[in-house]
């Protein structure tokens, strides 16, 4: 009895000492740290062409109410837009006619206050009033904190990739167009960018042109976009400079083309090279400014697609994890640029807010009965289906 008692006592001891000694815990494994995507939400538009009739009908140029019913469309961190016309002032001759442009200098404080954050200017009016022009366009915009690219007064300005840095994110923007109405004097040789030769083709210098720039964008920035002012007037075909210079682009590896200059809307694409690097292609935007009725260079159904033009929402986001870049929330908001038979009462209007109503009282509508909401949202359709959310 005495023996089972000592082995009780001492089986009690070596619990006890058991319970007083801390478990040997293995050290934690700390989880990795996830890095952040960040987002920027860009809006662009089509091209602002201050054309006569609009001067004709504001009060001392001032746009009143037209961009109001737009403008809480014109959202993004960056708001960015074509400027088709220089906004050089009254000194040089303010003109919306005659395939000759120039804005008055108010043009650029109300384009800042609609929301415009850059304007590309590489376009076929951005030498109408030459080399004056052009320094007076750069300094009117920048004194409004808009950003101008696709045109330069050195160069200097010209060699610099133009690389906004908003939400974590760098982003390079590049401009270039088919050709100018007025070629420039053989000393501005600078004062923007073509991609085409003098006989229309994208040739073997142009490319290079273009390859140096995106690679010398690429390592500036996260993401790289491109505004080309390219395409056939008044037609949703695309033409072979387009569908050449998008490819090779894509080739490139750049992340986003918005054109310009066709005033009609065309079509999207998602363009993917041989590495998988996908590129969205918007050919063109259409007008976001105009003012003329039945263009007399366009068919009857093109001139009526002249009114009608759209906005592209989206996300660019930079991946933390990979650092590769992605585009995300794309939104396409057509709009109706809407006039009377009188050239007056000019408003933009979205599409989703348009009425047959308003369709019988445009001023197209006199020239066409197609000029109707049905046939319009029938082309939109046509062009976007399944491609990209449209907001109507």
């Amino acid at each position: 009895m005495k023996r089972w008692k000592q082995w009780g006592i001492a089986l009690a001891c070596v619990c006890l000492l058991s319970g007083c000694q801390k478990e040997v815990q293995e050290p934690k494994q700390e989880a990795p740290i996830q890095q952040k995507d960040h987002r920027v939400s860009l809006t662009f538009t089509g091209d602002l062409l201050f054309e006569q009739s609009l001067y004709d009908s504001w009060d001392g140029y001032a746009f009143g109410d037209y961009f109001d019913q737009l403008k809480p469309y014109l959202s993004g961190d960056l708001v960015i837009g074509n400027q088709e016309v220089p906004i050089a002032g009254e000194d040089l001759g303010v003109s919306g006619v005659a395939f000759s442009f120039n804005a008055p200098d108010i043009i650029a404080s109300q384009l800042a206050d609609v929301g415009f954050d850059v304007l590309t200017m590489a376009n076929n009016h951005v030498y109408d009033r030459g080399y004056e022009g052009v320094c007076q366009t750069i300094e009117n915009l920048e004194e409004n904190q808009i950003l101008p690219v696709g045109i330069y007064a050195d160069e200097e300005s010209a060699d610099t990739i133009c690389v906004i840095e908003k939400n974590g994110i760098r982003i390079a923007l590049l401009a270039y167009t088919y050709d100018t109405n007025i070629p420039f004097e053989g000393e501005y040789p600078y004062v923007t960018k073509t991609f085409l030769n003098a006989a229309g083709q994208f040739d073997e210098a142009h490319q290079q042109m273009l390859k140096a720039d995106v690679e010398a964008a690429q390592e500036q920035a996260d993401a790289v976009i491109v505004a080309m002012h390219w395409g056939t007037e008044f037609t949703f075909a695309l033409n072979q400079a387009q569908q050449s210079a998008a490819a090779y682009l894509n080739d490139l590896g750049v992340d986003l083309i918005i054109g310009n200059h066709p005033h009609c809307l065309q079509t999207m694409d998602r363009l993917v090279n041989q590495e998988g690097k996908e590129t969205i292609v918007f050919y063109s935007l259409g007008n976001l400014v105009s003012a003329a009725a039945m263009v007399d260079r366009a068919s009857v159904d093109f001139a009526n697609l002249y009114e009608m033009g759209a906005i592209v929402n989206l996300d660019i986001v930079l991946d933390g994890e990979t650092g590769k870049i992605r585009i995300e929330n794309m939104e396409m908001i057509p709009y109706i640029n809407h006039f009377d038979v009188n050239y007056e009462h000019f408003q933009l209007i979205p599409f989703k807010d348009y009425t047959e109503e308003l369709a019988m009282m445009h001023c197209q509508r006199q020239y066409s009965y197609n000029f109707n909401k049905a046939w319009l949202q029938d082309r939109l359709y046509e062009l976007f289906d399944r491609k990209v959310r449209l907001n109507f």
